[in-house]
């Protein structure tokens, strides 16, 4: 590893105006784009400052090819439109299933604690890899719903962390065999429903899912048969706040707020990273005149993404805004469930 000497002007004394929120939209340019480069393999983490209470900030990890080597830079966000980036380290042949443990101790070394799954009590390493060639492990928290299915439960060594991240003992790395393959990717709603169209299995689920689900019904427990990425406004579009993948939509509940404005809660899971989270988007532009949205991210378990969707499944035409007057109950049920979770981005926009 090796310290980058710009660092020492830039240490935790001199981040104080970091938000703890990522401010993914660019206000000043009504894009996703803000100024800098970056390569194209990279992933930003959380990091908690060693030497100071209450300092957090985000860090990008850049993959370079020569000579192979991964740098680490501190986002500082001044505001809607500029990121001051400072160089903190750089790991030179950072290849190799060490590279968690490498990381790790570079950075304790540099006064900074990672919070991501790799560092988690809760993360078990499995023998297989993320598409970047990340070591991907299991998180075994469980929650009241049945049936978790080992595949739902994988998050990459540098997902972001969640509100039951722990500070884990150092994790015996494991030595994936030469076949290891990649975790298999949720079908799309698209794949699925031509499966169902010429096979007898295709055709079974087809029938049933034509019958209406009785309000309080039992949410089906084949969650790894059942899940599919689901089509619809951004769905696969949207990036991943942990790399630079794309996160596919799982699920969703239209309900309605107090004012009679359409919001809806959805579920969401980067194919890269294994990320999960909850989008809370509000549209008002229904009421008001200048097209204002409101949207809120936050950060989910496997097992809590898996309890919210058997939340919506048992809601008839969940994401369909006609009857969201009639969920007050399901909205209460999400809304105390997120009480008390840090909001990873939340952002406020007139016009689209």
């Amino acid at each position: 590893m090796t310290p980058i000497a710009s660092n020492q002007a830039h240490g935790p004394d001199k981040i104080d105006r970091m938000s703890d929120t990522y401010q993914r939209f660019n206000l000043a340019t009504m894009s996703g784009v803000f100024p800098g480069v970056r390569t194209m393999v990279y992933q930003r983490v959380r990091l908690r400052s060693l030497r100071k209470e209450n300092i957090t900030v985000w860090a990008r990890l850049l993959w370079y090819d020569e000579p192979p080597s991964c740098v680490v830079e501190m986002e500082e966000r001044m505001d809607a439109s500029a990121v001051q980036v400072t160089p903190l380290l750089r790991i030179p042949d950072p290849g190799g299933v060490s590279f968690g443990s490498t990381l790790r101790a570079a950075l304790a070394a540099a006064g900074w604690q990672m919070l991501a799954c790799g560092a988690c009590a809760h993360w078990r390493p499995l023998a297989t890899l993320t598409p970047d060639q990340l070591a991907t492990g299991a998180c075994d928290r469980r929650s009241a719903v049945d049936d978790f299915p080992p595949l739902l439960a994988a998050q990459s060594l540098l997902a972001a962390a969640c509100r039951h991240w722990q500070p884990g003992a150092e994790h015996a790395p494991l030595h994936p065999p030469p076949a290891a393959v990649a975790i298999s990717p949720i079908p799309k709603r698209a794949e699925r429903e031509n499966d169902d169209r010429w096979t007898l299995a295709g055709q079974v689920r087809r029938w049933l899912g034509r019958k209406e689900k009785p309000s309080g019904a039992a949410a089906p427990t084949e969650w790894a048969d059942r899940m599919v990425e689901r089509s619809g406004v951004g769905a696969g579009t949207e990036p991943c706040f942990a790399c630079q993948g794309r996160i596919a939509n799982l699920g969703a509940l239209a309900v309605a707020t107090p004012e009679g404005d359409k919001q809806t809660f959805s579920v969401w899971r980067c194919r890269h990273c294994y990320t999960y989270y909850l989008n809370d988007w509000i549209d008002r532009w229904e009421r008001t005149d200048n097209l204002e949205t409101e949207e809120r991210y936050y950060r989910l378990s496997p097992a809590e993404a898996l309890e919210i969707l058997a939340v919506i499944e048992n809601v008839v035409h969940a994401e369909h805004p006609a009857r969201r007057h009639e969920r007050n109950a399901q909205r209460q049920w999400i809304l105390n469930f997120l009480a008390g979770q840090s909001v990873l981005s939340h952002q406020i926009r007139q016009g689209r």
